[in-house]
Order: C-alpha cells, then structure tokens, then sequence
C-alpha cells in the first residue's frame, strides 16, 4: 500500500521508497528509510500535506510524493 492511503493515526513500516528524485534524498537524511515506523498524524485543512511522525519527529509530506513511499501497515 501507499503513503498516502494511510488513515489519521495508523502506523506503517516502511519497504520502500520509489523515485522521486532530490526529494528522496532529503527524506532519506530526514530518517525516512526502509524499515522505519511512521505514523500518520493529521492532514492539512484541504488534505495536502499529510503531517507523518517518524523519530519522534514531525515531517510534512505532499501526497503526490507520500504515492511513492510502499509502506506496510501493523494489523490490529
């Protein structure tokens, strides 16, 4: 599954991250790398950027690149 389609406070792990050109080099320094858990805090007002916790760090992410970001989400 994508990024994107995570709901308001479910996590994910991280498998992999697809080609989004300089942006994925500066997630990647961020901490957003394979194997990582991040979380889905909140969406903007009109739903764009998504707002994700990884590393106890709060980052924004437009959902034309969260597309990119495979992820796989902990089932209950």
């Amino acid at each position: 599954m994508k990024l994107s389609e995570l709901n308001r406070g479910e996590s994910a792990k991280i498998i992999k991250i697809g080609r989004i050109g300089e942006l994925k080099k500066r997630l990647v320094d961020m901490g957003v790398t394979a194997g990582e858990i991040i979380k889905l805090e909140r969406n903007a007002p009109l739903g764009d950027p998504q707002e994700f916790i990884i590393k106890s760090t709060g980052i924004a992410i437009r959902k034309e690149d969260a597309n990119h970001i495979e992820v796989e989400k902990f089932t209950k």
